[in-house]
């Protein structure tokens, strides 16, 4: 891949999906995109380039595979447990020891990879009415720009790998083992909506307003200022008041935004609407 090209493809990419490849990274993007390249018998990246952007039908197609192959998706269950506490401390004070809800609990995975996140969450909430006994009517909805990976959340079938962080009790009620792979069952699965969506698109965010809570970890360290802000602002007008953000545990919105009021657990931050 030469200078021209890499500056092609990467600004290509960023007006598309908001992920910036940095220089450094130039390999990087290399190696992922050439099975493409073989899979499309093109002799060069630019050529790649022209079939993106100028080809025909056929290359509208080409984008989700392209969007596949950019995309960073390293999820499992139960992932960064002080975020997950956080999440279930505020569950408790608002809802159980709170008022019940005017109206059920809506939830945003955004970037939700293979679904381990949002079944997570799923999971959390139906221990919590079990052990307390009460009903908490919540929707999640789960949404990534691949289409790979949102076929994969929605068959459900996670690896040893996927679920190492799991408790046994967990796993042997929600999931059904079979060759070592973990089946999850429709009570979690029937939760969850799956979708697409692209974070870079401003109208999709009309979809997902008045949520109660969005996640979106791991996400923003792949864009640059710019896009991160853009990112955020959707997503604060996209709560409720007084809704929270919780984003990677390495990620953090000092010069993203001051709209956000930081609020401090153990181990992690929550940012929560004004």
């Amino acid at each position: 891949m030469t200078r021209e090209e890499f500056t092609l493809l990467r600004d290509f990419i960023y007006e598309k999906t908001g992920i910036y490849f940095a220089e450094t990274k130039t390999y990087l993007l290399e190696s992922r995109l050439t099975n493409r390249l073989n899979e499309l018998g093109l002799g060069s990246f630019e050529d790649y380039y022209y079939h993106l952007k100028y080809g025909a039908d056929r290359a509208r197609g080409e984008l989700a595979n392209l969007f596949d192959v950019v995309t960073t998706n390293e999820t499992s269950f139960f992932r960064n447990p002080p975020q997950l506490d956080a999440f279930k401390i505020i569950l408790q004070k608002t809802y159980v020891n709170g008022s019940a809800p005017a109206s059920p609990i809506r939830i945003w995975s955004a970037a939700c990879s293979t679904g381990e996140e949002a079944y997570t969450l799923a999971i959390m909430l139906m221990e919590m009415m079990e052990l307390r006994r009460i009903n908490i009517p919540f929707s999640i909805l789960a949404t990534d720009i691949s289409t790979k990976v949102l076929e994969s959340a929605r068959k459900a079938v996670f690896s040893q790998y996927s679920v190492r962080n799991t408790d046994e009790a967990i796993k042997k009620k929600y999931f059904t083992e079979e060759n070592n792979m973990y089946k999850l069952k429709e009570t979690v699965k029937k939760n969850v909506k799956i979708d697409f969506m692209n974070l870079m698109d401003d109208d999709a965010y009309r979809l997902y307003r008045q949520m109660d809570f969005i996640f979106c970890r791991n996400v923003l360290i792949y864009f640059d200022e710019k896009m991160k802000k853009k990112v955020v602002d959707h997503m604060y007008e996209c709560l409720k008041p007084k809704g929270f953000l919780t984003i990677g545990h390495a990620e953090s919105l000092h010069n993203i935004s001051r709209a956000f009021k930081p609020l401090v657990f153990p181990g992690t931050i929550a940012y929560q609407k004004g």
